[in-house]
């Protein structure tokens, strides 16, 4: 693993920790862990942000708003936000999945062509 990820992992797994340890100090009650599954999409949201803390390429910008986008569009058809459900929202998926396919390239590319500029 380099070093790189291995600091990624570090700080995914230490916001986990502080986030369990909060949970724990303000004694809110906690729901039984079989409840708590449905609110793996913030998990993953956590792992987008990741990429997004620094953004140390493009692709890892992209690649964390495109978790977070998927994390959120699951979140919200799970728990019926807006009315939204895996049955009427699917259609938001694929234009997600879209976006992030074309965003990445031209993405890339508008870097690649400012660095050579300067």
């Amino acid at each position: 693993m380099s070093k790189e990820m291995q600091s990624r992992s570090q700080l995914l797994w230490g916001l986990i920790v502080i986030a369990v340890g909060v949970l724990f100090l303000t004694d809110i009650d906690i729901p039984p862990i079989g409840q708590l599954w449905r609110y793996w999409p913030f998990l993953a949201m956590a792992f987008g942000a990741i990429k997004l803390i620094p953004p140390t390429t493009p692709k890892h910008a992209v690649d964390g708003l495109c978790h977070i986008a998927f994390a959120g569009w699951f979140y919200m058809s799970f728990e019926h936000i807006w009315g939204l459900t895996f049955h009427n929202s699917w259609p938001i998926l694929v234009i997600i999945a879209g976006i992030c396919l074309l965003v990445q390239p031209v993405v890339i590319k508008y870097s690649a062509t400012k660095e050579e500029n300067q």
